[in-house]
């Protein structure tokens, strides 16, 4: 995986965006050099990790295929799942509580949401 240039002190310690060597397009978010969160820009329905491949099937049950859904994410990471419902259920309305604002900061400058999620 290939960093951006520089890490980013946020409240929940050092972050970093790493871009997945074998995915073109995705990038890993580590703090502490824990992985946290692998969002895919270009196929935002690619869920990396297994637990979030789970919370996304969870959503997929939550109402017929496509139908817009009320969503709240307590944490935001990467906004994995924000981007996941954008494409998988257009029209939702969503809602991100995120308590790092660095963090947040950082993934909207460097990995920035599509204009309609």
């Amino acid at each position: 995986m290939t960093a951006l240039p520089g890490r980013t002190e946020v409240a929940g310690g050092t972050a970093e965006l790493l871009a997945d060597a074998d995915r073109d397009g995705s990038w890993e978010l580590l703090l502490d050099g824990v992985p946290q969160s692998h969002v895919d820009l270009v196929d935002p329905t690619h869920l990396e990790f297994e637990y979030v491949r789970r919370m996304g099937h969870v959503l997929d049950l939550a109402a017929e295929p496509g139908r817009p859904l009320d969503v709240v994410h307590l944490g935001g990471g990467a906004l994995t799942l924000a981007r996941y419902v954008a494409v998988t259920r257009p029209g939702s309305r969503q809602r991100v509580v995120e308590l790092d604002e660095a963090l947040t900061d950082l993934v909207r400058r460097e990995l920035p949401l599509p204009r309609n999620a």
